[in-house]
């Protein structure tokens, strides 16, 4: 049995590269995009997006039951 709260570390780490790749993004439209209000635009609606599906995912976090255990090989009586 493998307690399910696992993968919290799994979906940190997961979270911890799309953090590594929004910096990498947001340096690059800013630094590499037109300078206009579109640019700006654009990267506050990523960031937006970014933040609304973080908050989202705290949301159905915080509203799981993290002490269940779950099998991932079954076990079959021989």
């Amino acid at each position: 049995m493998l307690p399910i709260s696992t993968l919290l570390i799994v979906f940190l780490a997961y979270m911890l590269l799309v953090l590594v790749f929004t910096f990498f993004n947001v340096y690059h439209m800013l630094s590499f995009g037109d300078a206009s209000m579109k640019t700006v635009i654009i990267t506050i609606m990523y960031l937006v997006a970014v933040i609304l599906m973080l908050g989202w995912s705290a949301i159905l976090i915080a509203g799981a039951d993290w002490s269940t255990s779950v099998s991932i090989i079954p076990s079959f009586p021989f």
